[in-house]
């Protein structure tokens, strides 16, 4: 085909020497499509893997809770075995004493509620656990048998042991107390009585 001539031919002068337009290559259709690299292989996670960590975060938090358990225990451990060494035996002796003239001040009162609260709440009475219902019973029973309490005198066998004679208008004997050897004087209560 022949180019019409209307249109005047190019310069010569257009391009630079060497950089002239050449003849394009001939047309070969769309250039191919070429595949995308192929991604690098993923490493597979074993099937274990979630399970080792959640048992390492478990078995981290126990130690932890452990740790902490531990630490309470020896810090209550030792503040006791501090408080109990700083305690005198003339100490112990007067606060038990204290305890002991209370309990036989409110039954010889007749104010069974004052004494009861000297008993512990693990506290034994004539080999019984009393709530404080079963304690009054027993007061105002061993009123009615023998009269009020007239008289006490408190002997000490040790710090931890007393005899207290009792004496009513229809009998004379003694009771036995006894405190818990591990409490600390100031909460320490009667844990043993073996008559009211």
């Amino acid at each position: 085909m022949v180019p019409p001539t209307w249109f005047p031919s190019p310069p010569s002068t257009a391009f630079p020497s060497g950089m002239g337009m050449g003849p394009f290559p001939p047309y070969s259709g769309p250039a191919p499509l070429t595949a995308a690299p192929a991604p690098p292989p993923t490493l597979q996670q074993p099937w274990w893997l979630p399970l080792a960590i959640t048992f390492f975060i478990v078995a981290s938090l126990a130690s932890c809770g452990l740790t902490a358990f531990l630490a309470f225990q020896q810090a209550s451990q030792s503040l006791s075995q501090s408080l109990s060494q700083s305690v005198s035996p003339a100490t112990l002796e007067t606060a038990h004493q204290t305890v002991v003239q209370d309990y036989y001040t409110a039954i010889q009162q007749q104010q069974y509620q004052s004494a009861y609260i000297e008993l512990a709440s693990d506290a034994t009475v004539k080999g019984q656990h009393l709530d404080l219902n079963g304690y009054l019973q027993l007061a105002r029973a061993q009123d009615q048998r023998f009269g009020k309490v007239s008289e006490f005198s408190v002997n000490e066998l040790d710090p931890y042991h007393f005899t207290v004679t009792v004496w009513r208008d229809l009998a004379i004997y003694e009771v036995h107390l006894t405190f818990a050897t591990q409490a600390l004087p100031t909460l320490d209560r009667i844990t043993s009585v073996d008559g009211i």
